[in-house]
């Protein structure tokens, strides 16, 4: 990087991934709207135009990213976004955790999401965890009968559900789902398919089922969406919709302006919804552009924000927290509590965001 090349809010460039399930038209199934390789995002304005995430990353580490990120040797970037739509049913899948990549040397870290329903069509759900306890022998029973879903939570959903998903968990989504992913950025996932079967995109290795039952949560759960918190203000509210020690989600949605100070303490990301609008920096001339499924990345570095839209805008905007100090002062700011910001954990993770809250 150049001296006189500065950081500022970067459009970056996103990936339509065609899948056999896929909802959107050419079967497309997955939107990743910020990511590194295989799927790589580039900067589509300003001095930055045409670098990759990994070149910009690289360049300016601390300054894009922010006070104490320390990332993973193994990651390009903390964070991958994407949107998901089914018009056949996802495979049921699981994600180890970062100790188990750690101790089997994989070249990516554990990885554990989030999802934001954004629409459904009737009778649309997806399935999370084991309704009863069960054994592998069971899983693979259900794995050949073609009824391993039946064991698991069905869950029917709405727009504007969310849910948290640890690593180790099964899940999986049914037809007629529109979602927002996010996740840590790894491809580790194993899915619970036949290994005398081939899909169309691959085929389901023996060796692969066995380390997926290896790092599969057994324990059964009672899922239940995240109680999102809403705020409102002059020409906007925001949703506070789920927290996690890896990741922090919250919807804006804008009329006319807004305008919303930065701490720069951590890098955000925003990434449009619904309607179109820009982003200000600061006092600057500069501009970013908001519109659905694209993200604009803001370095961390302390200015206001101002949002502008004529049709309305509704944006959301992802990070990872900082739960040494920042998080706990823009709760105390907006009036919210302790024990309700934990809430945004769920069942998962509400008691570690109490002690890490303070």
């Amino acid at each position: 990087m150049t001296p006189e090349e500065q950081l500022y809010p970067l459009e970056m460039s996103l990936h339509r991934i065609r899948k056999v399930w896929g909802g959107w038209t050419g079967k497309i199934g997955e939107i990743w709207t910020i990511s590194g390789p295989p799927h790589e995002s580039l900067v589509l304005n300003g001095s930055l135009a045409g670098r990759s995430l990994t070149e910009v990353v690289g360049g300016y580490q601390q300054k894009l990213l922010g006070l104490d990120m320390e990332l993973d040797p193994r990651e390009p970037f903390p964070l991958l976004l994407k949107f998901l739509s089914t018009a056949k049913s996802h495979p049921i899948e699981v994600h180890p955790n970062d100790p188990y990549t750690v101790a089997k040397g994989l070249p990516m870290v554990g990885r554990d999401k989030i999802w934001h329903v954004l629409a459904v069509r009737p009778g649309s759900r997806i399935y999370l965890g084991f309704k009863d306890r069960v054994t592998p022998e069971k899983i693979l029973e259900g794995i050949k009968g073609k009824y391993l879903h039946h064991l698991m939570n069905s869950i029917s959903v709405r727009s504007g559900d969310v849910y948290t998903i640890p690593a180790g968990r099964i899940h999986g989504i049914g037809k007629g789902v529109t979602l927002f992913e996010i996740q840590n950025h790894s491809s580790l996932a194993f899915e619970l398919l036949d290994p005398n079967k081939k899909t169309s995109e691959k085929p389901v290795e023996m060796a692969d089922l066995e380390e997926a039952l290896e790092v599969l949560d057994l324990d059964t759960i009672d899922p239940e969406a995240v109680s999102p918190l809403s705020v409102p203000f002059d020409n906007c509210s925001i949703d506070y919709l789920a927290l996690t020690p890896r990741h922090f989600l919250r919807k804006l949605k804008i009329k006319g302006s807004f305008e919303i100070p930065f701490s720069g303490k951590r890098f955000v990301l925003y990434t449009g919804v619904r309607g179109t609008g820009w982003l200000r920096w600061g006092l600057s001339k500069i501009y970013a552009k908001i519109q659905p499924y694209q993200s604009v990345l803001v370095p961390a570095a302390e200015e206001d924000l101002l949002f502008e839209t004529e049709g309305g805008l509704e944006v959301l905007e992802t990070s990872v927290p900082h739960m040494a100090g920042g998080i706990q002062k823009e709760m105390m700011g907006v009036g919210v509590s302790k024990d309700l910001f934990a809430g945004l954990g769920g069942k998962d993770y509400q008691t570690i965001l109490k002690s890490l809250l303070g």
